[in-house]
């Protein structure tokens, strides 16, 4: 790997880089409501969800054959490459049960990954533009599952999104130990700086994460409550003049 272009957190093209995702995930979904059709809806969020699987493949190729890994290294088993496929899923099928799962894991998981991610090479290696096509990508869809399709997650939509999370790790972990992986970091902490690395060491920044990661759920399901909460209110005042 080309060493001389690290990559630099908060740096300049890390910046503009979320500045560009954010920007996309707002203006799309904005055009695709006040611009197209139903039918012209739904073809963008069909090329999005067919960029989310090409771009995946694209991405495994690149670690293989670029930079040298080993197969076993590049499986779409951490969270952000699961969301990947399950966000491409509710893309291409519109699926809301699909949504309903991957709208935590993209705040939860890949934002995270976007803000601190595990990266070596900087702007403009291709393994740069790879991840944050990718990760982009994931946010890119659910934003606009929610904002174009209305989509929305309810409560309920919070015990399903973890019970899949767990199902995925109760399938990755004995991946893990078969291959010598750290899928879903369930082995150790990414090297590179990350909310772990305040949660103390293996096992306990584990249960730590499951801790968070379900008083995060509720936090991003807040706008949504609160949306209900005043709706609740308006109905009853019209009952009640």
């Amino acid at each position: 790997m080309n060493d001389t272009n690290p990559f630099i957190l908060f740096g300049t093209a890390h910046l503009v880089t979320l500045a560009s995702i954010l920007a996309i995930a707002v203006v799309l979904p904005v055009l695709a409501r006040r611009r197209l059709t139903a039918a012209g809806q739904r073809r963008v969020g069909l090329f999005l969800g067919v960029s989310l699987v090409v771009q995946e493949a694209f991405l495994i190729w690149l670690r293989t054959s670029h930079y040298g890994l080993h197969w076993t290294e590049v499986l779409p088993l951490h969270l952000c490459g699961l969301a990947v496929f399950v966000t491409a899923w509710a893309l291409i099928a519109q699926s809301y049960r699909a949504y309903e799962v991957v709208y935590f894991w993209a705040w939860g998981g890949t934002l995270q990954a976007l803000i601190t991610p595990d990266l070596e090479l900087g702007f403009p290696e291709p393994a740069y533009l790879a991840f944050f096509v990718a990760h982009g990508l994931v946010v890119i869809g659910v934003v606009y599952l929610t904002f174009t399709y209305r989509y929305r997650p309810y409560l309920r939509s919070i015990f399903r999104s973890i019970a899949a999370l767990l199902v995925a790790v109760a399938v990755i972990a004995p991946i893990n130990v078969w291959l010598g992986t750290n899928y879903l970091f369930l082995r150790a902490k990414p090297e590179q700086a990350s909310l772990m690395d305040y949660l103390g060491p293996w096992p306990w920044y584990i249960l730590a994460l499951v801790g968070i990661g379900l008083v995060s759920c509720f936090v991003y399901y807040l706008p949504f409550l609160i949306k209900d909460w005043l709706a609740g209110r308006r109905l009853a005042g019209s009952e009640n003049p």
